[in-house]
Formats: C-alpha cells, sequence, structure tokens
C-alpha cells in the first residue's frame, strides 16, 4: 500500500505565466474569490499588473506561490488517497496546514498575505536600525551548495558570523541557506577564506527564517491565534525539527516560530524515510523538494506536480507503479 507524502514549496520557483491557466478556470472561480478577497482586488488584475521584477518582490512571491499550490490541490485533493504526511520549506509550512485540513482557503490566503506583510516591515526596520535604506529587490539569502559544501561548512559558519549573516536553513547534503542584511551577505561573498563559487544569491527578498525577523514572528502568532485553524487530519512535519504535528496549538507554534528561526529541512528529508513514505509529491513551482526526496523515498517515488500534464497520469502515479506523464 502506498503511503503519500504532500510537499509544499518555498520561494524561488515562480515564474511569468504559472497562474495564467488558474485565473480564467471555471473550477477554480472558489479560489479566485478568496484570493482576491485577501487581496482586495480581483486575482486576474493583480497577477497581470505584475511585472517581472514584482513577481519575485516578498509578498507578491508569497502570494502568488500560495495560489498556485492551492490551485493544484483544490483539483488533486479530492481524488488523491488521504496523505500519510504533509511537509512545507518555508512559505510551504503554512500552504501544508491547508492540505492537512486545518485551514480553509479564505482563513490560508488571508494568513499568507499578512505573513509576507509582517515579514516586510520586519525587515523594514531592521534594515533601517542598522543605517541601511531598504531595497524591495535585493537579495536577502545566499544559497551555499556544492561538492565541497560540506568540507567548508565550519569556514563558512565562522565567515557568516564575522560578516554578520546567519544560517537560515539546513538542508540535505550539507548545503546550507544563509541569511541576512545586502551589505553582510556582500561581505561574506568577498571573504577570502571561502571558494565563493559555491556562494549563489538566491532571489529572496526577506532574510526568512533569522533573527531580523523576529518582530514577525511576534506579530504573526497572534495572527494565527485569532484564524480558523483546527487540528490536522494528517500529521505534518514543523519545519524547525521534522518533528510530526497535528494540534492547533503546534501549528500556531511552529509556524509563528519558524519565522525567525533555522529550518531544518534535512530533518525534514529524512523524516520522510522514517514515515515509510512510498509517493513524494511537490506542489510547486519547479521539483526542488521532489529532487532532495529521491534520497529517501527512491529516485522514481518522488515527482513534482510541473512533471505531470495529465491529471488522471499523475493520479495513477501517486496509487500506482512509478511513471512519467504529463499534467495541466
Amino acid at each position: 500500500m502506498n503511503r503519500l507524502a504532500i510537499l509544499c514549496s518555498g520561494q524561488a520557483g515562480q515564474h511569468a505565466g504559472m497562474l495564467d491557466a488558474i485565473i480564467d478556470a471555471p473550477d477554480l472561480a472558489p479560489l479566485r474569490a478568496a484570493a482576491g478577497s485577501a487581496l482586495g482586488i480581483d486575482l486576474g488584475r493583480w497577477w497581470r499588473g505584475l511585472d517581472e521584477a514584482a513577481l519575485f518582490r516578498n509578498r507578491a512571491a508569497q502570494f502568488s506561490i500560495a495560489v498556485r499550490q492551492l490551485a493544484h490541490w483544490s483539483r488533486l485533493g479530492p481524488a488523491l488517497p488521504p496523505p500519510a504526511l504533509v511537509a512545507g520549506y518555508s512559505l510551504g509550512e503554512l500552504i501544508a496546514w491547508h492540505v492537512a485540513g486545518a485551514l480553509d482557503l479564505a482563513a490560508t490566503l488571508a494568513l499568507v498575505r499578512d505573513r509576507a506583510r509582517l515579514m516586510d516591515e520586519a525587515l523594514a526596520d531592521a534594515t533601517l536600525a542598522a543605517g541601511a535604506t531598504p531595497d524591495a529587490d535585493a537579495s536577502h539569502m545566499l544559497l551555499w551548495r556544492g561538492p565541497q559544501a560540506r568540507r567548508h561548512e565550519r569556514a563558512l559558519r565562522a565567515a557568516a558570523e564575522r560578516a554578520g549573516c546567519a544560517v537560515a536553513i539546513e538542508r540535505p547534503g550539507g548545503d546550507l541557506v544563509i541569511g541576512g542584511l545586502p551589505g553582510a551577505l556582500a561581505a561574506l561573498r568577498a571573504d577570502a577564506t571561502l571558494p565563493r563559487k559555491h556562494l549563489a544569491p538566491l532571489r529572496v527578498t526577506v532574510p526568512s527564517h533569522t533573527r531580523w525577523l523576529a518582530r514577525a514572528a511576534d506579530a504573526f502568532r497572534a495572527a494565527l491565534e485569532a484564524a480558523p485553524l483546527a487540528d490536522a487530519r494528517c500529521p505534518v512535519l514543523r519545519g524547525t525539527d521534522g518533528r510530526r504535528l497535528r494540534t492547533r496549538a503546534e501549528a500556531i507554534d511552529a509556524l509563528a516560530r519558524q519565522i525567525a528561526a533555522p529550518l531544518r529541512w534535512d530533518a525534514c528529508n529524512d523524516a520522510l524515510g522514517e514515515a515509510g513514505i512510498t509517493r513524494a509529491l511537490e506542489l510547486g513551482p519547479g521539483s526542488d523538494l521532489a529532487r532532495l526526496a529521491a534520497e529517501p523515498v527512491g529516485a522514481e517515488a518522488a515527482r513534482s506536480v510541473d512533471e505531470f500534464r495529465d491529471r488522471t497520469a499523475l493520479i495513477g502515479w501517486c496509487d500506482g507503479p512509478a511513471t512519467t506523464a504529463d499534467f495541466g
């Protein structure tokens, strides 16, 4: 018997056109209505008004990624076997509680909106306190990746501390995501003790999961406490340590805490194997989490929705032999 895990993506995989089919689909009218209510503007008008740069700014990025994943789950959820486990990377952890049945569409999108706004406000305060000028388009995160990443990890952590940066996410294989203000990240990239070819900027405009967003974590806790958030119907992995959660109280604490605390996606990824997961499906955009999940669950057992264009084939893959097909 298959045990299905749903993986909810974070930022960096968004792209122009990813909501085009959603804003006109008759079956997604409830989602569009909830999105329009949260935005205060029709979803289609909002989406068509974004340029390439705006797509990667924090508020638009988080909201559009959430809409994309909620659209996929609105269509797939009723046709798939109940998930044995749900996990979400960064923003995806909030979407994961919707997939697990703890939040409805309207509440999820309202929380996505509030989360992004609070993060932007906290970052603006932290930037001004540091004597810098806020820049809505500046990268606030770096990815440390490569075959030598683990060997140089100690040097990287020391260099990050010297530069005034912080480890934001620990990923499988020794990859790390570093967060901080742009000046500190520039100093880290210039550090002569590091092989700089392993450091690459991410198009993420807030230092998620770092101390600079502590104010947002506190404020988001209040938003969660006021939200119609229920216990989950299946376990949701806590992003900071991979522990399985189910209750409303656990969700509030986890979702608030992770805004300003480092994520341990390496632990979450390991938890898929420990839970006996036999199929891992990433909602996207992108396939980063599915690629990482291939290690604990098997290369043919981890896929992203973006790899499919035929819904029937995707549903069959979730409950049958591994195949590659198309979904739209």
